[in-house]
């Protein structure tokens, strides 16, 4: 009797392990999000950046809206030099993070996101002064001077892609940091993909600098392709549907959250530039 009991105290154990386990990353590839394990394979040519560098880390994720938070974040491998100047990201609603949203569920939710995203004009403007302001306190707490920044000419050009289980739009903006004598430019373009995974709702970015149409057809392309291995890395979770009184809103949330990732991607991209300076 008490071996049997032994064993079956093993087993429970046993399984409370492997259930633990299941829900923390493994991999360099692996994310947690309200519990649940996704991949994030890097995109081709780049390499995971965050969790090398605390400081680093810890100066960037205070200058995003404190709606988000990152996933990862990923630069060109030291021997892609034709992609200097782009980057890409992976981040998370915070007030979405638990929601159990599959293929299903997006695809009912498609229209109302995309809707928000059309009428969100006052909300961009909203977001890009809550991401300045958020911003600016940390680039002047991390140099320990006076720093100005300013955003202008902000503009969602429109959609780029259009699934069942995704939707993809970008929007482009410049952005200049003052500090002291020290200036620094950057006109940039962010390609937004939102996209269920794993039966989580995430956002992944393709940045770049914005110097011509093909640098904006890069970040299009760079995005889909990176949506595209990210979901063949995961399983696919159909998810509830998005009638239920539950996921009212959750399509302004989406696109609002989708915004202010894209533009705390960019003041990531202008950091960089401005420490090479």
């Amino acid at each position: 009797m008490q071996s049997t009991r032994s064993y079956l105290v093993f087993l429970l154990a046993a399984a409370q392990l492997c259930h633990a386990d299941a829900t923390k990353p493994q991999t360099r590839d692996d994310v947690s999000v309200g519990g649940r394990t996704i991949k994030l394979p890097p995109p081709a040519g780049f390499e995971r950046i965050d969790g090398l560098n605390k400081e680093k880390d810890r100066l960037v994720e205070s200058m995003l809206a404190a709606s988000n938070r990152y996933l990862a974040r990923f630069e060109p491998l030291k021997t892609n030099a034709a992609d200097t100047g782009r980057s890409f990201n992976s981040q998370v609603l915070r007030s979405l993070e638990n929601r159990e949203i599959g293929d299903r569920t997006f695809a009912e939710m498609k229209q109302q996101t995309k809707k928000e995203l059309d009428q969100a004009k006052a909300a961009i403007d909203a977001e890009v002064a809550k991401a300045k302001g958020k911003a600016e306190k940390a680039m002047q707490d991390a140099t320990g001077a006076d720093a100005a920044l300013s955003v202008s000419d902000v503009a969602v050009l429109g959609y780029f892609s259009e699934t069942p289980n995704s939707l993809g739009f970008t929007m482009a903006m410049n952005l200049a940091a003052q500090s002291g004598d020290h200036a620094i430019k950057v006109k940039g373009v962010i390609a937004s993909m939102i996209v269920p995974v794993n039966g989580r709702l995430i956002y992944l970015y393709a940045n770049a600098d914005f110097n011509s149409a093909a640098d904006r057809q890069w970040a299009e392309n760079a995005v889909t392709a990176w949506r595209d291995a990210v979901l063949a890395a995961n399983p696919r979770v159909e998810g509830p549907p998005a009638h239920r009184s539950i996921f009212d809103g959750v399509g302004r949330s989406a696109i609002f959250g989708a915004i202010a990732g894209a533009i705390g991607g960019l003041v990531a991209m202008l950091l960089k530039k401005k420490r090479k300076t």
